[in-house]
């Protein structure tokens, strides 16, 4: 080797070994940085919170799905008694997701709630017309945005939503 070589390896050595504790320091913040970055994503959505919901589901049996449809219904309920027409259309697209995700865990097939609808039979779902009909005005609400929703046809849908889900044994009767 050149001797400049050398000599420069020597002095970026040197200068590497004198500042060895600011670089130990450096990764010590930003590794720190990371792990809390990691820790703050975890919270913000939830991620541990739902395995342990679905572990207490599955592993444990428990009343989950009865709990957390309870929950979502409470809040349909308050967007349909707030009553003016953005949250009633709000509270029959929320109880067809309801009603979806009910299906799905149930085991009913399909890439959507009209898809699993078309796959039971009336012996399945004794009203399954009805569920036909709500989920149109669902389709409505959603597909046309200039689409009025009168406070008594949302009764009528959240009504056949709610018998649905009590048939199935998501809701009280």
């Amino acid at each position: 080797m050149p001797p400049d070589t050398t000599s420069t390896i020597h002095t970026l050595a040197a200068a590497y070994t004198a500042n060895l504790g600011w670089l130990d320091l450096v990764g010590a913040l930003v590794s720190a940085l990371f792990i809390a970055g990691i820790v703050l994503l975890v919270i913000k959505t939830n991620w541990l919170g739902l395995r342990v919901e679905r572990f207490r589901h599955v592993i444990l049996q428990t009343e989950l799905p009865k709990e957390m449809a309870k929950k979502e219904w409470a809040k349909i309920e308050e967007h349909f008694f707030r009553g003016d027409e953005n949250d009633l259309k709000i509270a029959i697209i929320e109880a067809d997701k309801l009603l979806e995700e009910a299906l799905k865990e149930g085991g009913y097939r399909g890439a959507s709630l009209g898809d699993r609808l078309k796959n039971l039979k009336p012996s399945q779902l004794p009203n399954l017309d009805h569920v036909w009909q709500a989920h149109r005005l669902r389709n409505q609400i959603v597909h046309e945005p200039t689409f009025k929703l009168k406070r008594d046809l949302a009764e009528k849908a959240l009504r056949i939503y709610e018998d649905t889900l009590k048939q199935f044994g998501l809701l009280g009767r």
